[in-house]
Formats: structure tokens, C-alpha cells, sequence
């Protein structure tokens, strides 16, 4: 349907679709409205009435709008507020996952790939540290860090989204 919308029907028409963003209405639902309020508007036109005069306010089209839906707008707004809350515990969860994952990769790979656990092995210039330090070779090290970071890294990722995942489905 290609008709030209006065300047107030577009800023409607914007104003309703934004809010029924933010309130998480689905891309589908909202190119559904949008063709019914234009529809709407043409239908309007045709019989020589003013659109936005039968629409009213977006807030009072919002709040029918949900209400025909049956999404409760309180509901709504409280799940909004709690989901920005929750970003940052699964940040410090995500950071603590990264930190314990890091250790026992590190732990975990120099137990078998390296001799620093090897009784056999007598090397007393070597001074080893989980942290930093787990092979006499720097680039075995290095190498050997870089797993564990990555390994680190996605693991905490991996558990970022599960929760996430698992917070959201309820």
C-alpha cells in the first residue's frame, strides 16, 4: 500500500512501533500493527475522517493493545527491571567462572604436559607458579597460558548464556 502519511500520522505511527519495541513485541507482531494502522489511516481517509482522532494517544493504543493481547504491562516493566539487574551478577558470575577455569586448566596442564610434577624431574632453578609460570620453556608457557585463557574465556561465555538462557525460559 503506497500512500504518503501526514507528518503527524508518521510520528504516531514511529511513537507506537518504539514503544511496542520496548516492550519487547516481537519484529512480526510489529510489521502486523503497522500494516493495520496504515489500513487504518487509508480506510479513514476514504470516508473523509481523521485518523488519529479515532487511534487517540499512543499511550491509550499501547495500553489496548496490550490488554488485547493479554500482556500485562506491570508485569512487563517488573521483568524489564529485573533483566537489567541480573546483568550484572552474570558479569561477576561470567569474571568468577573465567578466574576458576583458568586455575584448574592451568593446573590441569601442567600436571600433563609439563614435568613441573614429574618427581624424576630435578630443576631447582625453576620456580613454579599456577599463575604464570607452569613450564621451563618461555614459549611452551606462553603457549600453554594462551590455552588456559582461551579455554578460560569460553567457558565463562558458555555459562553466561546458559544462565541467561535458563533465566529467561522461566
Amino acid at each position: 500500500m503506497n500512500m504518503r502519511l501526514n507528518m503527524e500520522e508518521t510520528q504516531f505511527l514511529n511513537e507506537v512501533l518504539e514503544e511496542l519495541k520496548q516492550y519487547k513485541v516481537s519484529s512480526k507482531n510489529r510489521k502486523v500493527i503497522k500494516q493495520q494502522l496504515l489500513e487504518h489511516i487509508h480506510e479513514c481517509r476514504e470516508h473523509g475522517q481523521n485518523s488519529l482522532n479515532d487511534l487517540g494517544d499512543t499511550t491509550t493504543f499501547i495500553k489496548d493493545f496490550l490488554e488485547i493481547h493479554e500482556i500485562d504491562l506491570h508485569s512487563e516493566i517488573k521483568q524489564i527491571r529485573k533483566s537489567k539487574n541480573r546483568t550484572g551478577i552474570l558479569y561477576v558470575i561470567g569474571f568468577f567462572t573465567s578466574i576458576v577455569t583458568y586455575l584448574i586448566s592451568q593446573l590441569l596442564l601442567s600436571m600433563f604436559l609439563t614435568e613441573s610434577f614429574n618427581l624424576l624431574h630435578t630443576n631447582n632453578s625453576f620456580d613454579y607458579n599456577v599463575l604464570y609460570q607452569i613450564a621451563d620453556n618461555s614459549w611452551w608457557n606462553s603457549l600453554l597460558m594462551i590455552t588456559s585463557i582461551s579455554i578460560s574465556i569460553l567457558m565463562a561465555t558458555l555459562v553466561v548464556f546458559y544462565i541467561r538462557k535458563v533465566t529467561i525460559s522461566r
